[in-house]
């Protein structure tokens, strides 16, 4: 069978990438967002990278934890990772329980709850991992090279961003930032995998399509 292509944009701005492929019985689902250390403005380096590790940290309908447990559960995997220009998040699971991957990734389009207690816990995750990168000699390197090239540019900044800031953000900074740019129309969703692509993307838009 011939492997299919589809794109398409739905009515909210959200661009639909589907890649049909029966050569295993899983699908693998991605969310990326056009937001990454290049959007951030002075005294908040990082804060892209922060609300990627936030948007793990629950909703209403899926607290915290509850997602890693069902997806383990049935030998799926999830992860994020942000970059300059981006920040992304996937889960890959069996084919015929793909379904919860759409309802999480809608979900925390719009629901992140961003307590306060979780906040302070994931600034010390944050600052514990820029201290980490500080004991290798080639960050500290690269971060110099990064900031001497890109003197003008928001380039400038590596992605885990700067001490002084990962100090100062505070919560609402965090949550503006997640409410600016988490939205469909700042997003691309691609999904490959063993799917029919037009009951495929019925279901993308009976999860995404009424995300305003």
């Amino acid at each position: 069978m011939t492997d299919k292509t589809h794109f398409s944009t739905l009515a909210n701005g959200l661009t639909v990438h589907l890649k049909e492929i029966h050569t295993a019985p899983i699908i693998s689902t991605w969310v990326w967002y056009h937001v990454g250390s290049r959007n951030e403005p002075p005294g908040q380096t990082g804060i892209s990278h922060w609300v990627e590790h936030m948007q793990f940290k629950g909703t209403a309908k899926f607290p915290a934890g509850v997602l890693d447990r069902e997806i383990s559960r049935v030998g799926g995997v999830w992860n994020a990772m942000t970059y300059l220009d981006w920040t992304t998040y996937f889960e890959t699971l069996p084919a015929h329980i793909f379904e919860i991957a759409f309802e999480s990734e809608a979900d925390r389009m719009q629901n992140s709850q961003f307590d306060p207690d979780e906040v302070k816990r994931e600034r010390t995750v944050v600052i514990s991992e820029r201290e980490g990168n500080e004991n290798q000699p080639r960050f500290l390197l690269a971060e110099a090279v990064q900031e001497a090239a890109f003197s003008r540019h928001p380039y400038q900044h590596e992605v885990i961003g700067l001490m002084e800031d990962l100090r100062s953000i505070t919560r609402d900074d965090l949550f503006e930032h997640y409410q600016h740019y988490y939205r469909p129309g700042n997003a691309v969703l691609a999904v490959a995998g063993d799917f029919d692509t037009q009951s495929m993307l019925e279901k993308v838009k009976s999860h995404f399509g009424d995300i305003p």
